[in-house]
């Protein structure tokens, strides 16, 4: 019994040969996080007939998501701003990925039966979603020009997919 309690008294003994007893060492501050806690989207309302981005907890990477929100319409404390929707008569807004970071884009009833300030509400919103996307309209909207949507308050989301 005397041997093997030896044996192992002895490799324990050398278990630490080598190492060196060392004091504290100081590895720098903890990291501390910078990012948002959650991603944050923007949809366009009219304020004074005029397209107003607005925030949304929704997460900007999912593209169908923003445009069902932006669908919605103003919220309460929205409306009690003064923020409306041109987008009343539309029944649904579908956005498909069709690759590239271009969204197809397809409303009922479809783009040239709404208003150009309806169409601005749409064409704002798809251009906040992240990675600068382009955007292709299943219909085409004859005569109308590009809107101006950057009255931006927040940042557009540029990192790609979480």
């Amino acid at each position: 019994m005397r041997r093997p309690a030896a044996a192992v008294l002895a490799m324990l003994s050398l278990a630490g040969c080598g190492v060196r007893p060392s004091g504290v060492v100081y590895a720098g501050d903890a990291p501390i996080a910078t990012a948002a806690a959650s991603p944050r989207s923007q949809v366009y309302f009219l304020l004074r007939g005029v397209p107003t981005p607005v925030a949304r907890e929704t997460n900007p990477w999912d593209a169908q998501l923003v445009f069902d929100d932006l669908l919605r319409g103003p919220n309460a404390q929205e409306r009690a701003k003064g923020m409306t929707t041109a987008l009343t008569g539309i029944e649904q807004i579908a956005v498909r990925d069709i690759g590239g970071r271009a969204f197809l884009i397809d409303t009922v009833p479809p783009l040239p039966k709404i208003s150009p300030v309806a169409y601005a509400q749409i064409y704002c919103t798809g251009l906040m979603l992240p990675d600068q996307p382009v955007l292709k309209f299943s219909s085409s909207y004859p005569g109308l020009s590009r809107p101006d949507c950057f009255m931006s308050p927040l940042p557009k989301p540029s990192m790609g997919a979480p």
